[in-house]
């Protein structure tokens, strides 16, 4: 009484813990809906500021690409213009001559170009050939610049404006002697230039987008500050910051925007108020769903419980109250029914138990006579090692060794299954190796090769073995000189275990080989015993059963050369192996 006690608390305790678990398991998966979509539109609206905020610093890039080929384009033409070219190729007193057209070319390019802060032209050495406009001390002389160049911003003398240089070498190209620089003009630019290109770019409230050099020194920005260094680095790290850049290849310059963290997903409140929203009446339509179902399911169930636990072993009473088409009451009519059927089957289980106690009787006698079959391998088997103990005595260990793997042999051969590993069955090839040594006195080997791929593949037991037997005795034997049998399994490019066994024996005519394959296929398909159990033709038979035409079977000989035995073996699924185990 105590036990049913405790088993009848047990279903109360575990459908009450069920019952917790669905709710616990429910809410959680309400508040992981919850994150998983929090998580999605916070994805979505990163996303989608960072490909319009993409497309604004492409927009940028664009345009400082417009003013470098501009700019690229004017220092060319000023360049190879006449009087610039001779400027630069004139004596110091022709110069003076050139002087004032050379001062109203430069003036006209100022003007053209208004951000132009200064020119000055630098002969091929780097001293200085003249300026006009902003000229500072430290330019007096300047690096040969070979290629067309952009600068760091600088700041000279304190000045509150910010520049950066621009470099385009000059060439001896009219007189065709390209490789010889004449000179280099160089232009001093204001960096607030580029303030125009960066100003009203911000996609929120507070973005900053800037213009970097190469030492991350401000040249412009969108809040009129410049020179300054921007710690690009820790802006990435931050958490709170969102950083995009786009590194320009004219100038090795980058493009730099910063949007605040915050103001991404500042809309994102009254999307939270809807899902919370959403989540809350979820949860009270849920909580009132398992409301009902504890009325509908759990207590049906304990009635149904208290029921079979207390009444069911009475045949005459039967559970009532249940007149509906629900699956309880489903359940309910067939627990009935099966109570009706109880006397029925009372009288059927007691013809049944006659039967199992003369199934059983059979059985034992069945035993009795598979333990008499075994006495005669017990006896063999206790022989070899009074044989193995006795030459061990007398220090004949070729004997003892011999005995030995003949035990081994004879044990493999009758005990386990009949599906093995090809480890194991080249094991059992090792020990007839041993034998055969004896034997023929050291003058036919066995050797093995084993791929690793190929030792735990499956394979029907005792297939190697006979055909090792044949190659000694019918082509190894006769033979004067040493002999050698090779065993060589791998695996091959179709997932089949093959398993080569070649001998440099005597070898076959090609006619012959076609008779020997004639009588084993012969013999396999009109065998009336089991005395041809160890031959080829029990071979060819036994793989013929398991493996059908999956399985291969070839022999190739040549005559003086030896004879080779190749056996192809599909791989079978472990359900296979097991039914037809029980059949071989």
């Amino acid at each position: 009484m105590k036990e049913a006690e405790k088993q009848r608390k047990g279903v109360r305790h575990s459908l009450f813990k069920r019952f917790l678990m669905i709710v616990v398991i429910l809410l959680l998966c309400m508040i992981g809906s919850f994150l998983a979509v929090d998580y999605t539109v916070r994805k979505m609206a990163e996303s989608s500021t960072l490909s319009s905020n993409e497309k604004i610093l492409q927009q940028i890039d664009a345009k400082t690409k417009e003013f470098h080929n501009s700019i690229y384009n004017m220092l060319t033409l000023l360049a190879y213009e006449q009087t610039t070219y001779q400027y630069f190729t004139q004596s110091q007193r022709e110069r003076l001559g050139s002087y004032e057209d050379l001062q109203i070319l430069l003036s006209n390019m100022m003007m053209i170009q208004n951000d132009i802060a200064g020119i000055s032209l630098y002969d091929g050495e780097g001293g200085k050939l003249t300026t006009l406009g902003k000229d500072f001390e430290v330019f007096n002389r300047a690096p040969v610049e070979t290629n067309f160049a952009y600068s760091n911003v600088f700041r000279p003398n304190s000045s509150s404006e910010a520049y950066f240089t621009i470099s385009y070498p000059v060439y001896d190209l009219p007189r065709e002697n390209y490789d010889r620089q004449i000179g280099m003009i160089v232009l001093v630019m204001r960096g607030s230039w580029f303030s125009s290109y960066l100003k009203d770019t911000a996609i929120t409230e507070n973005e900053h987008v800037y213009l970097v050099d190469k030492r991350n020194m401000v040249i412009a920005g969108d809040q009129d500050k410049e020179f300054y260094e921007l710690d690009v680095e820790g802006l990435q790290k931050d958490k709170n910051s969102l950083v995009q850049t786009v590194d320009q290849e004219e100038t090795s310059w980058r493009i730099v925007s910063v949007i605040p963290v915050r103001e991404i997903y500042s809309g994102l409140s009254i999307v939270h108020t809807s899902i919370f929203l959403v989540m809350t009446i979820a949860f009270l339509g849920l909580s009132l769903l398992l409301y009902f179902c504890y009325f509908i399911i759990i207590r049906p169930i304990r009635r149904v419980d208290a029921f079979v636990r207390h009444s069911a072993a009475s045949s005459t009473e039967r559970l009532e109250g249940f007149d509906g088409t629900d699956e309880i009451s489903i359940l309910v009519d067939n627990l009935n029914h099966m109570l009706d059927e109880k006397d029925e089957m009372s009288e059927k289980l007691r013809h049944a138990q006659r039967d199992l106690y003369e199934t059983e009787l059979s059985k034992q006698q069945m035993q009795v006579l598979a333990y008499r079959n075994q006495i005669n391998p017990h006896f063999l088997y206790n022989t070899f090692e009074c044989i193995r103990a006795m030459a061990l005595y007398y220090d004949a260990d070729e004997i003892a060794e011999i005995t030995m793997a003949l035990s081994r042999i004879f044990r493999y051969a009758i005990k386990g299954h009949n599906i093995v590993t090809v480890e194991e069955e080249i094991a059992n090839i090792r020990e007839y190796a041993k034998i055969i040594f004896y034997r023929f006195g050291g003058r036919i080997q066995v050797g093995i090769e084993v791929e690793e791929e190929a030792k735990k593949r499956n394979m029907l037991k005792l297939i190697i073995q006979p055909v090792v037997e044949n190659s000694i005795f019918h082509g190894l034997e006769q033979k004067l000189d040493n002999g050698l049998v090779t065993v060589h399994a791998r695996v091959d490019e179709n997932d089949m275990l093959e398993v080569e066994v070649k001998d440099d024996g005597c070898g076959m005519e090609q006619e012959q080989v076609d008779q020997l394959l004639y009588q084993i296929k012969r013999q396999s398909l009109h065998r009336s015993s089991q005395k041809d159990s160890i031959g080829l033709a029990n071979i060819c038979h036994r793989l013929g059963l398991f493996y059908g035409d999956k399985a291969g079977f070839t022999i190739e000989s040549s005559p003086g050369k030896g004879t080779r035995v190749i056996i192809k073996i599909p791989r079978e699924t472990e359900e296979r192996m097991e039914e037809c185990t029980k059949c071989l």
